[in-house]
């Protein structure tokens, strides 16, 4: 591969580049593990880990080795074919990659596992299994703490984030991604963390919602909201877990909320 090629390329197609190259003389039984195999599947992880670099795993004794390649092996391992490469399967991904991430980090890779949007990814039963099957392995006890926490239908990290902010804060859970109505059975929304009994929303507002066409669409559907009686809580990169908890609380107590 010219070096040249990477050096004209942004950091998601020097990935690309790289997954695409080593998977040209990947050895049979051979497969991309850890932070490579998560970027692959699109399971969301913390900056400090898209490096240029790709993690690969060999059966047996053998480590691989190579200019950008991180090296790994293992007795046994599941593996499955994903997006036209070979990876570790989701469930045990989950487990491997406690060795490098933080319990919200764990839980926030297993939320996307679990939502069906774009695609599900594994199962809680699959989680659960690989988890038992891991036994006393590196960060075992982040799993244990972490796995309680995932919950399905989650779209993005940011939602985790929130939902972990509230929920650590004594506040109630709510539904995600859940289709609200107008009086006459008509589909006005579909909520980022839903409160329906005292119809409250939080929304967390993506940067790109602020800069295009889109930006329009949500205000017509915050407006529905507001007409059909919710109180719309909307959640911006600047805030604080302070700022996030302080909001729902009030606007829960004032709907009628007594904790």
């Amino acid at each position: 591969m010219p070096r040249a090629l990477l050096d004209g390329a942004d950091a998601d197609a020097q990935f690309s580049i790289l997954c695409d190259c080593y998977r040209a003389k990947l050895p049979r039984g051979w497969f991309f593990s850890g932070p490579t195999a998560a970027r692959i599947i699109g399971v969301p992880l913390p900056n400090r880990l898209e490096r240029l670099e790709v993690h690969v795993t060999a059966p047996g004794d053998f480590l691989p080795r190579g200019t950008f390649v991180v090296g790994h092996k293992a007795a046994a391992a599941e593996t499955t074919s994903m997006f036209g490469h070979r990876v570790r399967v989701p469930a045990e991904l989950w487990c491997e990659l406690a060795s490098v991430l933080t319990v919200d980090e764990l839980i926030t890779a297993g939320d996307r596992m679990l939502s069906e949007k774009p695609v599900m990814l594994t199962t809680r039963r699959h989680l659960e299994r690989a988890l038992t099957a891991y036994g006393a392995g590196r960060g075992v006890r982040k799993l244990r703490e972490a796995l309680p926490q995932l919950r399905e239908n989650v779209w993005s990290p940011r939602e985790t984030w929130v939902r972990l902010v509230i929920l650590r804060a004594g506040l109630p859970e709510p539904e995600r991604n859940a289709r609200i109505y107008s009086s006459d059975g008509k589909q006005i929304a579909i909520g980022d963390l839903v409160y329906r009994r005292y119809k409250v929303v939080i929304e967390y507002e993506g940067e790109r919602w602020h800069g295009d066409r889109w930006s329009g669409i949500d205000v017509d559907r915050y407006n529905k909201l507001v007409l059909a009686g919710w109180t719309v809580i909307r959640v911006r990169k600047h805030h604080t877990e302070a700022d996030v908890e302080r909001m729902t609380r009030e606007a829960l107590v004032l709907k009628g909320w007594r904790g």
